[in-house]
Order: structure tokens, then C-alpha cells, then sequence
């Protein structure tokens, strides 16, 4: 797997997050073309800065991160003391949704285990596994259920994942796994002497082999007109200084919006937007930079009509195990995110833009938009099943979740960081997609209602097939504790 920032194109050498942001046009400072656009016409002025600072400080930031733990987590909670449950999952079908229940059993035990299952997920309160949609949809009852008899248990999958985890200080590994779908480990590596690396490190853990799968696997992180009022899916601009022998040279990058939200627990609230942190000067640090749409103009010291907003809230990396959650303890070594996210408020003539639109592309995979036609988010949840995402690249694309929760490290020109609990999708993500919304379209309670999930942030292949990788909602949640953001339209609370 690989992964690299702020590129188009990434070798197969190491692990990446490799950055879907389209670099368009090159401001050199200082220069005939580019004079009218000093540096201090990129980020916001100080008076922007204290204006929202204040509002972030009103905030009781003391409090530990708030997480019930990663949806695996919820799951090994509740269905602890069931011998043999080796894990749950959803997919649509042409009937509905359809819940899997995996069980290492087989004949009557099996039923019993995927009974006992049953059994103790609806006993659960909807919030102890809202992370995982075939156990919500369980506690609601509104799913068919299914059960597959298969050979490990869960609880041992996430053990010999923790084994595996280990490679990440040797750069053999790029992500790793409980893959409940495959019941294995899954495994990725960036080529055939990694491969052998993992095999043996898998031998020497007392992995079997038939619970070892490897991948080999690239990554890259990965709606164009000024249309108003400004809505998830368009195209953001913004100014990357580049400092050189002739002076500091500015390229544009160019992301996508990923939804229209608002900070409601500050004084005063602060309305705004979420997209990618790496879709600014600095990842996972507050750097105030601005934001355009569609693009940064000429003039841009004084021409600020398209100038919707700057970023105000990017939470920093963590080491240790703040969250009291081993899927999510940090690899000894690195930093870590739970998702690649950041709040941008709005500014000026933007602060009355209303939170929770995603626009609606006239059909699949195209850019076209006619301005008005747009997904209205009523609810919000974790990636599962069928789901579609919105990109200034790629437009409007379909796909469906195949990986959860996997954790990615080695990070081409991001060492030792790493992205825990990501997910993966067979969506369309291409440079500048990233930043754009990733939903599950619900039709509820009324046509084009969605849930949104979270943001694309990349693109690759994992064994030749094209995926997407999205941070989720609830883990932006958890790295925006203690702020309280809310992305759904204001008639819902979400």
C-alpha cells in the first residue's frame, strides 16, 4: 500500500496517504504575474484569527476525548462471554438490507452462537454499537439476517492484528486489519520482500496461515463553478508556499467541500465546513489558510468575492492511547489521526450559508451540476453497504464499503504518522476528490435524503481493484472533541 501527500502520482515504495489535491497554476511572490498576490492574502488576518480563537476558547477543552471506543471495540463489549462470534457486517440487496453474523462454529452451535448474537446485540442501547450498521440494525430489527460458519473468532483476529501492528516500526506493513468479512488478518504491503517479512513475522506471532491475507496495495490521497449558496461537493482552492532559491512560490491546491456544517458549542456558534486537513498548508495544525470557491482570483488582496472561509479548527496528532482503546492506541513510534478532517468558518458574505447540502451531479460520473439540484443530509452514521461520494474530479460516483476500521502507517513525506481506523470503498477518488462527502442515500423521509458517513481523503488499488478511503463521521467526531459539530440540515439535529 502506498501513500503520499500532496501528489498525483506515487511510487510503490512505501506506504502513502498520497494527497488528491489537483496543484493547478504557480504564483511566483514577488513576480510581475503574481504581485497582486502577497502571502497575507492566503490566510486570515489577525483579527479573523482572535475573532474565532475566542470562540474556541469558550469551550471547556479540559475534558478527556470522549469515544465509546471503534466500532470492534463495541462488538467484542457486547458480545462478550458468546464463544465463538467472529464478527457482523451489512450489505444492500435488491430486498434490503441484509445483516451477516459470522460464527466460529458449525451444525447447532452455530445456530446457537448466531442466536446468542442476536440475542445480545438487542439488548444493547443503540448507542453501545452505533458504529457498526448490521448490529444498529439489529437493535432496530429491521434487517434479514444471515450467519456464515467460519473458522476464527473475532477476538482473535483483533489479537493477532495487534501482533501484526508491530511491523509498522519496521516499514513492512502499510495497514492492517481484523477482517471479518475474510475472517483473517488482513495485511498490506508495498512488495514482495515486505511480503515475506509479514509472512514470517505472521509465523513467529503463531498465525495460521490460512488466517494470514496479504495485500499488496497503492494508495493516493486524493463541481468546478461558483455556484451559491456554497455546497458540499464543489471545488475549494487554496495556496501552498513553496520556499525556494528565488523566493517563496505559491501553488494552488485544489480539494473538494466536503459539507457545510456548523460549531455549535462555542460562543458565539460558528457556521462552516468540513474537508481535508490535508487540503491546507500544514496537516493536522491550524494554519488559518483560505479557502476559495472555485478558485483564487487575481487580486485576491482586495478581490474577495470568492474567498469563502478559512480554517480554524485542525486537531493535532496524538501518541499513547488517549482514547483507553487499543484499536486505537497509537503505534509506538508515531503520531496519530483518526481522520483526516478540519473545520473551516466561514467568512463574510458566507456566514448565512446553511449547513447540511451536498449537490447532486445530473447523473453518475459526471461534474455537471445545474447549481440547484442537491442531497439534503438528515441523519448521520458509519460507513456500511452502498454508498456514494461527490468530487470536483470525479463528480458523482457509487461504490460499496469492503474494509473497516483498518489502521494505515508509513506515510510517504508524513513519517511516522499514522491514520487509525479508515475505511474502504469502491467509489471513484481521483485528484482533487479529497475533502469531498461520502453518504448513503436513504430517500428519507423525503427523495434525495441522505446519511452522510465521512470524507474522502485518497484513492488506490488494493490486489489491481480501485478504491476510495474515507475517515469516518464518528471518528472526526472524536478528534473534534470537545468541539460539537453538527452537518445535517437545521431542522435535525445531527
Amino acid at each position: 500500500m502506498q501513500l503520499g501527500r500532496r501528489i498525483v502520482r506515487v511510487s510503490i515504495a512505501s506506504a502513502v496517504l498520497a494527497a488528491a489535491v489537483f496543484t493547478a497554476q504557480t504564483q511566483a511572490a514577488g513576480a510581475s504575474d503574481t504581485a497582486e498576490v502577497p502571502a497575507d492574502a492566503l490566510v486570515a488576518d489577525a483579527e479573523s484569527r482572535t475573532s474565532a480563537q475566542q470562540a474556541l476558547a469558550s469551550v471547556d477543552r479540559a475534558a478527556a476525548p470522549k469515544l465509546a471506543g471503534d466500532e470492534d471495540e463495541q462488538l467484542l463489549r457486547a458480545t462478550s462471554g458468546i464463544t465463538g462470534f467472529a464478527g457482523i457486517w451489512q450489505d444492500d440487496s435488491p430486498t434490503g438490507p441484509v445483516t451477516t453474523i459470522a460464527v466460529a462454529a458449525t451444525g447447532t452451535r452455530a445456530a446457537k452462537v448466531a442466536d446468542d448474537v442476536q440475542a445480545a446485540l438487542r439488548r444493547q442501547p443503540a448507542e453501545a454499537v452505533a458504529l457498526n450498521a448490521g448490529a444498529k440494525a439489529l437493535t432496530r430489527g429491521d434487517t434479514t439476517v444471515r450467519t456464515v460458519e467460519v473458522t476464527y473468532a473475532f477476538a482473535q483476529l483483533k489479537q493477532w492484528q495487534n501482533a501484526m501492528d508491530e511491523l509498522f516500526a519496521t516499514g513492512s506493513a502499510t495497514f492492517t486489519d481484523a477482517d471479518e468479512r475474510h475472517n483473517s488478518v488482513t495485511v498490506g504491503v508495498s512488495g514482495p520482500a515486505a511480503r515475506a517479512a509479514v509472512v514470517r513475522h505472521a509465523a513467529k506471532a503463531g498465525i495460521p496461515r490460512d488466517a494470514l491475507n496479504i495485500v499488496e496495495a497503492t494508495f493516493g490521497r486524493s463541481l468546478r463553478d461558483d455556484h451559491r449558496p456554497v455546497t458540499g461537493g464543489q471545488q475549494i482552492s487554496y495556496a501552498i508556499p513553496v520556499v525556494g532559491p528565488i523566493g517563496t512560490i505559491f501553488h494552488t491546491g485544489q480539494c473538494t467541500l466536503g459539507v457545510t456544517a456548523r460549531l455549535v458549542n462555542t460562543n458565539p456558534q460558528l457556521p462552516g465546513y468540513l474537508t481535508n486537513s490535508h487540503c491546507s498548508t500544514d496537516y493536522a495544525q491550524t494554519d488559518y489558510v483560505y479557502h476559495w470557491q472555485p478558485s483564487i482570483p487575481w487580486g485576491a488582496l482586495w478581490n474577495t468575492a470568492n474567498r469563502i472561509g478559512y480554517e480554524v479548527l485542525d486537531p493535532s496528532l496524538y501518541t499513547g492511547d488517549p482514547y483507553g482503546s487499543s484499536a486505537l492506541a497509537c503505534p509506538s513510534g508515531y503520531q496519530c489521526r483518526l481522520s483526516d478532517a478540519a473545520f473551516g468558518a466561514f467568512d463574510g458574505d458566507y456566514t448565512g450559508t446553511a449547513r447540511g447540502w451536498i449537490a447532486r451531479p445530473a447523473s453518475a460520473g459526471t461534474i455537471e451540476w445545474n447549481g440547484s439540484d442537491k442531497y439534503r443530509i438528515t441523519a448521520t452514521g458509519t460507513p456500511s453497504g452502498a454508498i456514494r461520494a461527490v468530487g470536483r474530479t470525479s463528480g458523482m460516483t457509487t461504490g460499496t464499503i469492503t474494509g473497516s476500521c483498518v489502521r494505515i502507517a508509513n506515510i510517504q513525506d508524513m513519517p511516522n504518522i499514522a491514520q487509525n481506523c479508515q475505511y474502504f470503498g469502491t467509489y471513484t477518488s481521483q485528484p482533487g476528490d479529497s475533502g469531498g462527502p461520502v453518504f448513503q442515500l436513504t430517500n428519507s423521509p423525503l427523495a434525495n435524503d441522505v446519511t452522510f458517513v465521512g470524507l474522502n481523503w485518497g484513492s488506490g488499488t488494493v490486489n489491481g481493484q480501485p478504491i476510495g478511503i474515507i475517515s469516518s463521521w464518528p471518528m472526526m467526531q472524536a478528534d473534534f472533541y470537545p468541539y460539537d459539530i453538527r452537518v445535517c440540515v437545521s431542522v435535525y439535529s445531527c
